[in-house]
């Protein structure tokens, strides 16, 4: 924050604010999204969900973010972390953007490029985004550029011998370029270059779930069809 404003300062203003039901900016899974506004300063606050048990479980998710967020800190495409408000809530830089469903940019936008690069820089940190593919979590802000957020279910490469770990991190780093090709390319997989090819690497699940979604658009079209007719 560079002197503008102590974090901690702000913990009476959220315990008020949750009382309250204001200055809400949305619901994630983790639970309430709030926004502070102070002078032009503009900050997200995510707080945990519930009492007990619950909260202590969703707190520690944030904290695992706030964790994420701080291997990140030199990422330009990821928000400005400012830390932990009483190790509780975690707070984030505001970014004036829309989600990529809002606002797509076209096929041969460098945006593509942009995002490419950021993945890989996120894996250079040892850390894999791991759920890219939700158009929420990835942000087109005014200059056309590709803003990747909430790290709740990030994976941190840890070295040493922690088998599991190494294996749901080479899996989360898959997701990541899936993603990336996901959104470049939506539906026209069978237009992937010789070179995009090389990042799309598609898991049993994805490929089950993919098999799903058509089987289900493929019903649902055929029902439309058979409604116009009668």
């Amino acid at each position: 924050m560079n002197g503008t404003v102590d974090i901690q300062q702000l913990l009476p203003w959220v315990k008020q604010s949750l009382a309250d039901n204001t200055y809400r900016l949305g619901q994630g899974y983790q639970g309430q999204i709030l926004l502070y506004k102070q002078d032009g300063l503009q900050i997200v606050i995510k707080t945990p969900h519930g009492r007990g048990l619950v909260k202590y479980f969703y707190t520690r998710m944030l904290r695992h973010e706030h964790e994420v967020y701080l291997l990140l800190q030199d990422v330009a495409a990821v928000p400005k972390c400012y830390g932990l408000i009483d190790n509780t809530y975690l707070a984030i830089e505001y970014i004036d953007a829309k989600t990529i469903r809002q606002d797509r940019p076209v096929n041969d936008s460098p945006f593509y490029q942009q995002l490419l690069s950021t993945i890989k820089q996120l894996h250079a940190r040892n850390v894999a985004h791991m759920d890219l593919k939700k158009k929420e979590n990835l942000l087109v802000n005014n200059q056309q550029q590709p803003v990747v957020i909430d790290f709740g279910a990030a994976v941190i490469y840890k070295p040493g011998f922690h088998p599991f770990n190494h294996y749901l991190y080479r899996l989360a780093k898959r997701f990541d370029f899936n993603a990336w090709i996901k959104h470049k390319y939506m539906r026209r997989l069978h237009e992937i270059s010789d070179n995009d090819l090389l990042y799309f690497d598609r898991t049993i699940t994805e490929r089950i779930a993919s098999k799903i979604k058509g089987l289900y658009l493929w019903m649902k079209k055929g029902i439309a069809n058979s409604r116009s007719k009668n």
